[in-house]
């Protein structure tokens, strides 16, 4: 863990953020809704396993703006940090849709 990453996560606990110690690991796309309309930027609305090592595989439902040019598809494997103390608490990382 680099200097960065370290602060971030002290300052997480000191907040009380429920990201405070989270993991990293991976999310999987289960469900997706489609796009609807022309507009670039849309709610999207999902169902994601999250799984990291040394945890339970959580189902998490979350609505997040998506670029409609890299619409997730089911099946689909995103990165994501998750919460060791709040199941269900996660972090994807929705740019990795893009790469």
């Amino acid at each position: 863990m680099d200097g960065v990453e370290s602060a971030a996560e002290q300052l997480e606990r000191l907040i009380g953020d429920p990201m405070a110690g989270a993991v990293r690991g991976t999310v999987t796309v289960i469900t997706v809704s489609a796009p609807e309309g022309r507009a670039r930027y849309q709610e999207c609305a999902l169902a994601l396993r999250a799984e990291a090592e040394g945890l339970a595989a959580e189902i998490v439902e979350t609505v997040a703006v998506i670029d409609r040019r890299h619409w997730p598809r089911i099946g689909a494997v995103l990165p994501a940090r998750i919460s060791r103390t709040h199941p269900g608490t996660v972090e994807v990382d929705w740019d990795a849709l893009s790469r």
